[in-house]
């Protein structure tokens, strides 16, 4: 029998909140990870009554959102504005995995090219952000998406399941992500490797200033992406917190934005200890 138990993680970006009696959980997710966290995921939800996302996640939804994103035939072209060296580093690194999917849900799966211009393949007609997910979760190569997990962990326990935004809120603050930023990033691949590897260190550690201290020019580190949603996310998900008995899944990026209001709101705010 194979065992997969080097597969599950101790997750350490889980944080109680808490006043006046009532307690929740707000937890900073990676919408991608080579790792499950099944344990840790199980017993928060077990635990309360009702679970937030960002966003809705049942298949008809994603669907839209990958529609959504091959439609950008108006958009500015991605491959005409990057480096000559960056698309041949990219079609390089990437080219040999494209025959396989390697996204970790299902509106990031690749296209299938066929040549070796994988970049070229990859940007024609999509959406800049579409194209960059392609190539991120390409260049990653992770299987898993902790959001999905957790998703599908609440509805076998049967809980509340809510939202903090609507399809159309996540695709506008997608459509919101500067096109220079997306540009720079895919022209400094370089860095890919180190990036990836600070990032899975300091997401494991729990780790919250060192994922910030090499994150700042990733493209959704970003107004449109953090700034504008902040607000947004803590107006819906407080409605709940006030209640307790609630746990709320967010991007990571989020949690200092959030973790301040709460606090300013005159909650505890504590991290967990796994």
């Amino acid at each position: 029998m194979i065992l997969f138990w080097w597969k599950e993680k101790p997750l350490r970006t889980v944080w109680k909140v808490d006043k006046d009696g009532q307690t929740s959980f707000l937890v900073g997710t990676a919408h991608f990870s080579p790792y499950r966290f099944k344990k840790t995921l199980s017993k928060l939800i077990q635990g309360v009554e009702t679970v937030l996302f960002e966003g809705p996640l049942d298949a008809e939804s994603m669907a839209r959102v990958v529609q959504y994103g091959q439609h950008g035939e108006n958009e500015p072209s991605l491959y005409k504005a990057l480096h000559p060296d960056a698309i041949a580093e990219i079609n390089k690194f990437l080219g040999a995995r494209s025959d396989h999917q390697t996204a970790a849900i299902p509106y990031l799966d690749l296209i299938h090219p066929t040549n070796s211009d994988f970049l070229e393949i990859h940007t024609r007609g999509l959406r800049p952000w579409m194209t960059f997910f392609t190539i991120w979760s390409a260049f990653l190569n992770w299987k898993h998406s902790m959001d999905l997990e957790a998703f599908h962990i609440a509805q076998k326990l049967g809980k509340k399941i809510d939202y903090l935004e609507t399809i159309e809120d996540q695709l506008a603050a997608l459509d919101g992500i500067p096109f220079e930023r997306i540009v720079n990033y895919l022209n400094h691949i370089g860095n890919w490797r180190v990036h990836k590897k600070i990032f899975t260190k300091a997401f494991l550690e729990g780790d919250i200033q060192q994922f910030f201290s090499m994150t700042g020019e990733f493209p959704t580190r970003c107004e449109s992406i953090i700034a504008k949603r902040d607000p947004i996310f803590f107006k819906r998900m407080k409605l709940f917190f006030e209640k307790g008995k609630t746990v709320a899944f967010v991007g990571v990026a989020h949690i200092p934005g959030i973790r301040k209001m709460f606090l300013d709101e005159g909650y505890r705010v504590i991290q967990e200890e796994s």
